[in-house]
């Protein structure tokens, strides 16, 4: 069973499963999804690159985001300057992101 709950800052994913029954998706240093993610629906653009930036800075590895909130390149620019103060590398962040099934 699942249940999500998202809002402008927070989006949170409780899984019944124990991680270890958790599928691998590969050979990165994070193979699991994280079950606390940021969320990005809602961000005015010019907020977004430092809320992305600080949700990193504190501990987020989970970004969640989508091509319908229209704001993919604040996302990016915020995931850029995150990881550099942070002091970690792509392969520590977990991105989900959405399309429409036509796209």
């Amino acid at each position: 069973m699942r249940s999500i709950y998202s809002a402008p800052f927070l989006a949170v994913v409780v899984s019944s499963q124990a991680p270890e029954n958790q599928v691998s998706l590969g050979p990165s240093k994070l193979s699991q999804i994280p079950l606390l993610g940021f969320g990005t629906w809602n961000l005015k653009h010019e907020d977004t690159p430092t809320a992305v930036s600080h949700a990193i800075q504190v501990g987020y590895r989970h970004i969640d985001a989508a091509a319908i909130y229209g704001n993919e390149r604040f996302v990016g620019k915020g995931i850029a300057d995150g990881l550099h103060k942070a002091g970690i590398s792509r392969e520590d962040l977990w991105v989900t992101s959405k399309l429409w099934n036509d796209q």
